[in-house]
């Protein structure tokens, strides 16, 4: 008779389910990593980074995240708030005095980062821009031309444009460039050493290619940008570390304290106040709970992080085939990255998220509880 389940079983059977999105050909390859209170107890790699016969997914490999940047250009904007740079729900004209006209004066950071300000979701004219390969000023500036669809404060409105707008708003009031703000004051604080936008050539044979995208989201171009909307390239390690300081009140695992508890609270705790919405033509609720740069789970349904994640559950999903969630209950966290957009419904016909979150939430804890000191690379 077979004694009982090991726990590091339990969770190398759960990320087995990671492994067979790779042999059903759903996605060319995947990268897993789960963490408990900030220690990394497991990850996941198989597939390869190009379907074309690139080399294994590994700990090394570089996704492009797309929307899953919102919480760290975010967390950028909290930095900004505790030196005194940038002050919440003051109006972004007084900012940017391009962003001043009579149905977006009353537009606040706020607004923008928790979707409400009720610009559109994509500037219709950003694939042309792109395609045209214009600079990063030219698409910010289309941004901020761009008019609300509703009154800031109406809905729960998701925004891609309004995160171009905040990123021109944040190098504003930061004094430098976007980029180079999110460098010094998120990237390099938080010890995400592999993450980056606009990658340099040397880490282009560790880039996961994206499949489903227009073929210019694969471009040099396009991994230049720097968008402060989708621009990020990120391991899973770097991610799941990240998430991880939001369920540690922004220490990390050393006491070095990287952000304050009061960013973290306001960036983690609801500022929708009930509003309806969610992303238009994708997912939305009766109440959308959404704090600044994460969404919050919430009272949910269909919720990309399965049935087990709690309430407070923090998340960002990319529409490069990213999840991100971390749970304040349990004190885990997940980072699901694929080179499958999202446009194929492939995480959520079956629901494959919610599925491996699930099983994953099923063990991980006694996993963390059992004291192993390494890392299961089940």
């Amino acid at each position: 008779m077979s004694g009982p389940e090991r726990p590091h079983d339990g969770l190398a059977r759960a990320l087995d389910l990671a492994s067979g999105w790779v042999e059903e050909r759903v996605v060319p390859g995947v990268a897993v990593a789960v963490a408990r209170d900030g220690v990394i107890i497991a990850e996941r790699y198989a597939g390869k980074r190009s379907a074309g016969g690139g080399g294994p997914v590994d700990a090394t490999t570089l996704y492009s995240v797309a929307a899953v940047t919102k919480p760290v250009t975010a967390t950028l904007a909290l930095r900004l708030v505790e030196r005194g740079d940038l002050v919440l729900d003051e109006p972004v004209r007084r900012i940017l005095p391009a962003f001043s006209d009579a149905a977006k004066r009353e537009i606040t950071p706020r607004h923008l980062l928790c979707h409400t300000s009720g610009l559109p979701q994509d500037d219709p004219a950003l694939e042309t821009l792109r395609q045209s390969e214009v600079d990063l000023a030219a698409i910010t500036a289309s941004a901020l031309a761009l008019d609300p669809v509703s009154p800031p404060g109406e809905r729960v409105r998701y925004s891609n444009a309004a995160y171009w707008v905040l990123g021109a708003a944040l190098a504003a009031a930061g004094g430098a460039t976007f980029a180079g703000l999110v460098q010094s004051e998120v990237l390099a604080r938080f010890g995400l050493e592999e993450s980056c936008f606009a990658p340099p050539a040397a880490a282009g044979e560790r880039i996961a290619r994206r499949y489903g995208a227009p073929k210019h989201l694969n471009t040099s171009y396009a991994r230049a940008l720097a968008s402060p909307s989708g621009g990020l390239f990120a391991t899973a390690r770097d991610l799941v570390t990240f998430a991880s300081l939001f369920l540690t009140g922004g220490s990390r695992p050393d006491a070095t304290r990287v952000l304050s508890a009061a960013s973290v609270t306001a960036m983690t705790t609801d500022q929708t106040g009930g509003l309806p919405g969610g992303i238009d033509g994708f997912r939305t609720w009766p109440v959308c709970p959404w704090g600044l740069g994460w969404e919050v789970k919430g009272e949910k349904r269909h919720h990309w992080s399965g049935d087990f994640t709690s309430a407070a559950t923090l998340s960002h999903i990319g529409q490069s085939g990213a999840l991100l969630w971390a749970d304040p209950a349990t004190g885990l966290a997940c980072a699901i990255l694929a080179n499958r957009d999202l446009g194929s419904g492939w995480s959520f016909h079956p629901a494959r998220w919610a599925r491996l979150s699930n099983a994953i939430c099923a063990v991980a804890v006694a996993v963390a509880s059992a004291g192993t000191a390494a890392t299961c690379r089940c």
